[in-house]
Order: C-alpha cells, then structure tokens, then sequence
C-alpha cells in the first residue's frame, strides 16, 4: 500500500512539473496532420515564398526582396525539426530571428520582414508547406572532439 502511495505522488510530481512546462503558449499536443511535401512545394511557390526564401536543395526561381534575405531553409540540422517549430516560424516569423545575420536583413524595425499570410493562407496549404520544409531538413550531429 505504500509503494502504490509513493507512485501515486510520483504521477502527481510528474504531470505538476509537465503542466508548468506546458502552458497556454506550449507545443505540447501540437499534431499537425500528414501534408503533402508536393502540394507544399506548390504552395510555397504559390504564396511567392521564394520571393524572400531559398530552400536547401530544391531548384526555385531566385528570391527578388531587396535586401535578400540571408536564411537558407532547410539543409544541416543537429536535431529532428517539430511540426510547432515550423508553424511558428510561418505563422509567428517575428518570435525567434535567426541568429548570425545583420538585423537590418531580416527585421523591419523590431519586426521579421516575414508579411502576415493569415487572411491569404488556407490550412491546408500551412500543413502542406510544413511537410514540404520537413523535407528539406537533414539532421546531422557533430561529435564533440575527443
């Protein structure tokens, strides 16, 4: 009886400490359903993506944004990108600029050059592309020197 006793407490402890983690504003439960990387890769030609955006490995005609923007999406990852990774990044652009390049490249005063596609955007499309940007990421793991 007290074992069971101590496991509960332990559950509580357990499911407290992933709460506070979680919140409002978490990816936890965050399932996007199966897109399609093709239907994507339309989309995101569509929505004129590579106007600002190349992609590592996939042949788009030349981005036009004066100034280019310096991100290459896609390529060398040192771990599995998440689906809330990749909505953030289009659906939020302005909260997490990548770091490395000149702000005046990727930012409008305090804000990603990124527009907003929210009114132009169907869901559809949202899975589509992030399924699309899956694919264009290879994790790959440096090990530190010995």
């Amino acid at each position: 009886m007290r074992d069971r006793g101590i496991l509960a407490a332990a559950l509580v402890v357990v499911f407290l400490a992933a709460g506070a983690c979680g919140g409002r504003k978490s990816a936890i439960g965050l399932r996007l359903p199966d897109g399609s990387p093709a239907a994507g890769r339309q989309a995101f030609v569509d929505l004129k993506c590579n106007s600002c955006h190349r992609v590592a490995g996939v042949a788009l005609p030349d981005p036009v944004a004066d100034p280019i923007v310096p991100v290459t999406l896609g390529g060398a990852w040192p771990y599995e990108r998440t689906d809330g990774e990749l909505l953030t990044a289009i659906v939020n652009p302005s909260h997490t600029i990548a770091a490395g390049f000149p702000p005046e490249l990727l930012t409008a005063g305090t804000r990603s050059r990124m527009g907003e596609y929210g009114d132009v955007m169907t869901v559809k499309q949202l899975i589509d592309i992030v399924a699309f940007l899956h694919t264009r990421y290879e994790v790959v793991r440096t090990e530190p020197p010995m």
